[in-house]
């Protein structure tokens, strides 16, 4: 059998011990439990730090993901992501062509305002045509009226005074 190596503690931790109780008798008896401990001799199954350093290893080894089954999510993820990000864009081109559609819709109706508008227009400009000339009517109409009645006011005067006159 291999001889155990006996470990000592440095004096700086003996040091930080022995500040920890006033009495000196009690810190040695710390220091000696502590020497004891590191050395095995606390305990029924002797520690071996390699035991423990190959057993925590070999933990580790079997908690950690195999680089094949690592790939292999990364790949099922990455898919995932694809089809959700495809799906995505279908959903967004599908909103995109509504809003085209809406916006063709509205193209339409502003053109069928504006035809209205056009034909508003039209119809306005013809009434003011219509009403002008029904005043250049109205006008004339009252021009030879007035020219009527002065004309004959003139000639009822004129009349008058030649019959004064004979």
């Amino acid at each position: 059998m291999a001889q155990e190596k006996e470990y000592i503690l440095n004096e700086s931790f003996k040091a930080l011990l022995e500040s920890i109780f006033s009495n000196p008798e009690q810190s040695q008896k710390l220091i000696k439990a502590f020497e004891e401990l590191v050395n095995g001799r606390a305990t029924t199954q002797r520690l071996n730090f390699e035991n423990l350093k190959n057993q925590t290893i070999e933990e580790i080894r079997q908690e950690l993901v195999s680089k094949d089954l690592f790939q292999s999510e990364i790949k099922r993820l990455e898919n995932l992501i694809y089809s959700e990000v495809a799906r995505l864009e279908g959903i967004i081109n599908t909103k995109i062509a509504e809003i085209k559609t809406e916006i063709a819709e509205i193209k339409t109706e502003i053109a069928e305002i504006k035809t209205e508008i056009a034909e508003i227009k039209t119809e306005f400009s013809e009434q003011i045509s219509s009403a002008k000339q029904k005043a250049l009517y109205w006008l004339l109409g009252t021009a030879v009226a007035t020219t009527v009645t002065i004309l004959s006011s003139v000639w009822t005067m004129m009349n008058f005074m030649l019959e004064s006159l004979k």
